[in-house]
């Protein structure tokens, strides 16, 4: 029985991966900033009834959890404002 190394993920498809995305990405301008750049993840804690009521709002209007809640910060802040 000959015993073999185990191969590693194929390295060529990663590169090209990252290849594709660094050109995909070419072309914009530098003061293009993907959404994604400005946002920070943040940890809250939610009433589970509360939670339920969010994912079932989120739901009928077609955006996510996250979408949802940032949404209704803004509209909160706007009227404060």
């Amino acid at each position: 029985m000959t015993i073999a190394k185990n191969p590693k993920r194929n390295q060529t498809i990663v590169a090209e991966e990252q290849a594709q995305a660094f050109i995909t990405g070419a072309g914009k301008a530098a003061t293009e900033v993907e959404p994604e750049q400005n946002k920070k993840p943040i940890m809250i804690r939610v009433d589970l009834s509360m939670l339920n009521r969010i994912d079932r709002a989120a739901k009928r209007l077609g955006i996510s959890r996250s979408a949802f809640i940032v949404s209704s910060a803004a509209v909160r802040l706007e009227s404060m404002e």
